[in-house]
């Protein structure tokens, strides 16, 4: 008999304790334990606003802003029109599954190896696509087809017009290859280009000394890699030149343009599953009692962590792009995509079909929310075989409601006598009740544990159950003194009701995505800047592409503090 779940200091749960699960819960559902709820009352949901005075956010210096491993590859990818991009064997010194790339991020020994390594590599598998590159008019010289491919080129590599004496210092460059033939010329300026700094470098220093602005060239870059993550296509290169980018309204344009595109969709799609902390789903197995369900041929984890982070993907882009919905959708939709595997594995429906085809199951009413409890977010916020109500509890707070971040104790998760005491509790439901009741853990994880709480109805692996280590599962949990949500919370889907009719989760999405465009995370809601985009963003419909427009749009991203960069 398993038993129910209560914390002892509450009589309402000691009372509880002694009853039948079926019972406990007609408890809850008539009010017993609804006395002082805080339940928000029917009527138009009222947008939560802190009502204190907002904090400006720091400002951004002039910088140098190294791209990303896997920028890099993209952009070489698109300069050189390659089917796929490059692949280094480093990350570069950051998080593979990090949400944006880090803008203080350096070049180190490693790196620098492989930049030249990838350099090489891709140019030997351009000799044949020299002369089309090169595209040499007749009657032009070599040394002036040379000369002007190095600067139209460079102009690409480089985000902006070369100036004459860096194009002297490649012509250098030329001539030594030229010793050997035209096109090892040709390919000895594109290495040379592949690892500039001012290739793996975004400039962000704008146009004077002091404060300043962006210039169009740097506000285009800042574009291709917040829509694109590669380099700046050929409209936002002519959008700079011609001086477009300069105005807000030249900057919607491309927006909109940019947001037409495929290839944004799918980069936007994969922002938001790293803004939900996805990829992590890769890294972390599973035990292998998660996967008997499964017939033996189906227990390949490598595949299944495919499977979720597909299942993740399908749904983003159909949230986004198939239905355009408002960024509600994602932690409101019980819509999920699974393969035949996928659905044997979390016992869901799937019909006749290609066994390896995702396809849109509607899954049982009230039972899941959207990202909330989908298989790969749960997946990647657990441990190998068992949940972690600490690290989902963390996700929600941090990411899903945007609260701000928490004061930890020094020294205090290695306390001997708090960790002694957690490794007599064999479960992650009897653990949280110690951290609740115990100060100082329950300063902290007041606020983070109770949206572990919530998700306690689904495993290590996203699958739904009514029981945990022995306990009967209760997902309620109180979240009065929490801003935005304000009353209990009775599950996933009561949860992502109460955070999306008061638009926290739409102020928390300008947060993140505003995070994700400067290159540092935004950790106080309360920020002046977000705020006024919070502001505009309530008279629009909460689409993905209202949000980004107004992030795009913003003028902090472009303003730059006075200084050495």
């Amino acid at each position: 008999m398993p038993r129910p779940r209560y914390w002892s200091r509450d009589p309402r749960r000691r009372l509880a304790a002694g009853l039948p699960f079926m019972a406990v819960f007609a408890a809850f559902s008539s009010g017993i334990a609804c006395e002082d709820s805080g339940e928000s009352k029917p009527g138009k949901p009222t947008a939560y606003e802190p009502s204190e005075p907002c904090t400006p956010l720091p400002p951004i210096g002039r910088r140098l802003w190294r791209l990303s491993v896997q920028q890099y590859a993209n952009s070489v990818r698109d300069l050189l029109d390659l089917d796929s991009p490059p692949v280094l064997a480093t990350t570069g010194g950051t998080s593979e599954s990090a949400f944006f790339s880090d803008s203080s991020a350096t070049v180190d020994e490693n790196l620098a190896f492989q930049l030249n390594l990838t350099a090489r590599k891709v140019t030997a598998g351009l000799t044949p696509r020299i002369p089309a590159l090169a595209a040499c008019t007749a009657g032009e010289t070599e040394e002036a087809c040379a000369r002007r491919f190095t600067g139209r080129f460079g102009a690409r590599a480089f985000r902006r017009p070369l100036e004459e004496g860096e194009i002297t210092s490649l012509m250098a460059v030329y001539a030594e290859g030229r010793q050997q033939d035209f096109a090892t010329g040709i390919s000895l300026v594109i290495q040379a280009l592949l690892q500039s700094p001012s290739f793996m470098f975004r400039s962000e220093l704008g146009s004077g000394a002091g404060d300043t602005t962006l210039t169009e060239h740097e506000v285009a870059t800042q574009l291709a890699y917040m829509f694109l993550d590669s380099t700046p296509d050929v409209g936002l290169l002519a959008a700079a030149a011609d001086g477009r980018l300069s105005q807000p309204q030249g900057i919607a344009a491309e927006v909109d343009r940019l947001l037409s595109l495929d290839a944004v969709k799918r980069n936007i799609t994969r922002v938001v599953l790293d803004w939900f902390n996805t990829r992590q789903a890769f890294i972390i197995a599973k035990a292998p009692e998660h996967f008997f369900a499964l017939p033996a041929a189906d227990r390949n984890q490598a595949l299944l962590q495919q499977d979720v982070y597909a299942s993740a993907r399908a749904l983003v882009d159909d949230v986004l792009w198939t239905r355009g919905d408002s960024l509600t959708s994602l932690i409101t939709t019980e819509r999920m995509f699974v393969n035949r595997r996928l659905a044997t594995l979390l016992d869901l429906p799937f019909t006749d079909g290609a066994p390896e085809e995702l396809q849109a199951v509607d899954t049982i009413p009230g039972q899941r929310a959207g990202l909330l409890t989908h298989p790969a977010v749960l997946w990647a916020a657990s441990g190998t075989d068992r949940t972690s109500i600490v690290r989902r509890g963390i996700l929600l707070h941090n990411d899903v409601v945007c609260a701000d971040s928490l004061p930890f104790p020094e020294g205090l998760i290695n306390s001997p006598e708090i960790q002694a005491a957690l490794a007599m509790l064999p479960t992650e439901i009897e653990k949280s009740d110690y951290r609740l009741a115990t100060p100082p853990c329950k300063n902290c994880h007041a606020q983070i544990d109770p949206f572990g709480l919530v998700l306690e109805n689904f495993d290590a692996v996203g699958r739904y159950r009514t029981e945990a280590e022995g306990w009967v599962v209760n997902p309620t949990a109180d979240f009065s003194a929490m801003p935005g949500i304000g009353r209990v919370a009775r599950g996933p889907v009561d949860l992502a009701k109460a955070i999306t009719d008061s638009r926290q989760f739409l102020g928390c999405a300008a947060q993140k995505m505003a995070s994700y465009a400067i290159g540092r995370m935004i950790r106080a809601y309360n920020t002046c800047e977000v705020r006024a985009m919070r502001a505009e963003l309530s008279s629009l419909d909460g689409t993905a592409s209202a949000l980004l427009r107004q992030v795009a749009t913003a003028s902090f991203l472009r303003s730059r503090a006075g200084g050495a960069p």
